[in-house]
């Protein structure tokens, strides 16, 4: 018998039901562990990128909100700016109508002190760049203090209406006070150029004119002036709240 009809025979004598269950188990155990193995690299790799993604996001969320602190610190030097001269308005138009809107009763140099009660039209500008910045980068929606979000949404809102209120204020201010200068006389002119220092014949021109004056009156009560301080207090709670934050 040769060697190849001894193999023949020999598988004809073999019984599949007795070879399956060894080859199924094989197969099937080798299937587990390899899908295993290929399974967890999967797991593994997506989990590692993840965390690499929100990591890195939460940086840029970081760097963000760092330029937004910047931001409200330089909006809240500007608010301190324009603070220190609207007070001096104030202070000033008061002493005035102390005095029945007559300048005898008010010494020389308190005067000078206020001068710019007389002249200042400086208007408030605060900036917004970086809270654009924030919305246009889609970033909002990975700040998980919700409250803190809406805090600086919200300090954003009053400084817009206190840009809008105080910029009303000076132009009625400039408004006054260009109508008048530009309408004095020749002589009046003149006579107030061949001087040095002409701040109080300036002064005394501007307090012989009605409209002046009533600009005078108003000034008081043309704004909620301590709604000024509130928002300073409100933007320095803001950035000591960024700034310990991120």
């Amino acid at each position: 018998m040769s060697f190849l009809s001894f193999i023949k025979l020999s598988m004809k004598k073999l019984n599949w039901n007795t070879v399956r269950p060894f080859i199924k188990k094989y197969r099937v155990g080798d299937y587990l562990r390899q899908f295993s193995i290929v399974a967890g690299g999967v797991i593994v790799t997506f989990w590692g990128s993840a965390l690499i993604t929100q990591h890195a996001r939460q940086q840029e969320v970081r760097s963000t909100m760092q330029l937004v602190t910047k931001e409200l610190q330089y909006n809240r030097e500007a608010l301190q700016g324009i603070k220190m001269l609207t007070n001096q308005d104030i202070h000033m138009s008061l002493l005035l109508i102390e005095n029945n809107l007559v300048l005898s009763g008010i010494p020389a140099d308190t005067l000078y002190t206020y001068k710019k009660f007389f002249s200042n039209l400086t208007n408030f500008h605060y900036r917004n760049d970086a809270l654009e910045v924030l919305k246009g980068s889609s970033l909002m929606q990975y700040i998980s203090d919700k409250q803190l979000l809406q805090n600086i949404l919200q300090v954003y809102y009053r400084l817009e209406n206190m840009q809008k209120n105080i910029n009303n204020y000076y132009s009625l201010k400039e408004k006054t006070l260009q109508d008048l200068f530009f309408s004095r006389k020749k002589e009046d002119l003149i006579q107030t150029l061949n001087k040095k220092d002409n701040f109080f014949d300036n002064v005394s021109y501007l307090m012989n004119q009605p409209s002046f004056l009533n600009y005078v009156v108003i000034v008081p009560s043309f704004l909620n002036w301590q709604e000024l301080e509130k928002l300073d207090q409100n933007l320095s709670q803001q950035i000591c709240i960024l700034e310990e934050k991120y």
